[in-house]
């Protein structure tokens, strides 16, 4: 046998254990500005990291917001519960009460969740904060968003990206995770409030209350980029060249992002 044989086997082995996810314990410390790109679970439900979870709650009436199905929805314990992959995150807030968090992932396959809870121990999860499930879809990705307002000092809370039924196996994206921190809101990004006009919009979209240096990004209901200005001067974009239809207006500074819903004609 090959001396580079047992390379291999460590090589495998450090590629299968990098997903091990097996218990609340392992899931992967985030901060605000996280981003994470192909996400892609090897597992076929019994496989790294599998369906480890034991129990799981259903978020009825929570009111995630799924872009596939255009609307908040929810999401159910299937998603953790069932044969597909389980993916899982955890933040922790600061010492100061009051913050306000936002993960949203794209999601490339079909029948998968994302859900907000506040407790998890062993392969346990409960405590619903908001779900947002995808369902079936005929495009070939979408986003799923989930907010929390109003975290204790220094509380942890966990994100979990879950699928139910074929093909099991998670492909995703990590997009956007932002944390508002106590007191600040829409309010505070600029002297007033922010506000886009005309809406439906056909030509230019005029905003006003924009802070100095904002940059403002245009997603459709796939959750494609499909205008960005970065550190806008002049507080219009021109979406003519846009199809009519539901888009996402993101505003960022380096303190908050804010998103918007507009409708081009």
């Amino acid at each position: 046998m090959k001396k580079t044989t047992p390379l291999f086997f460590m090589l495998l082995f450090g590629v299968m254990t990098s997903y091990a996810q097996y218990s609340c314990a392992n899931a992967v410390p985030i901060t605000s500005g996280f981003t994470q790109s192909n996400i892609v679970t090897p597992g076929l439900g019994n496989g790294s990291p599998g369906n480890w979870v034991t129990s799981a709650p259903d978020c009825q009436g929570t009111g995630g917001y799924s872009s596939t199905l255009n609307f908040n929805t929810t999401c159910f314990d299937d998603v953790f519960m069932s044969q597909g992959d389980d993916y899982l995150f955890k933040y922790t807030s600061g010492p100061v009460a009051g913050e306000k968090v936002y993960f949203e992932i794209l999601i490339k396959t079909r029948y998968m969740g994302l859900m907000a809870f506040s407790d998890c121990n062993g392969t346990v999860i409960s405590g619903c904060l908001s779900g947002a499930y995808s369902g079936s879809f005929n495009t070939a990705t979408g986003t799923l968003s989930v907010t929390v307002d109003n975290l204790a000092a220094n509380q942890t809370i966990y994100f979990g990206v879950g699928i139910w039924a074929d093909p099991k196996v998670l492909n995703f994206d990590v997009v956007n995770f932002t944390v508002t921190p106590p007191g600040l809101g829409i309010d505070e990004l600029s002297d007033e409030k922010i506000k886009m006009f005309p809406n439906p919009v056909a030509d230019m979209l005029n905003i006003s209350g924009l802070k100095e240096g904002s940059n403002v990004a245009i997603y459709n209901m796939l959750g494609q980029e499909v205008v960005k200005q970065s550190k806008l001067e002049k507080e219009q974009l021109d979406v003519s060249r846009l199809t009519s239809g539901t888009y996402l207006v993101k505003v960022n500074t380096d303190r908050a992002t804010e998103t918007y819903k507009i409708v081009k004609k």
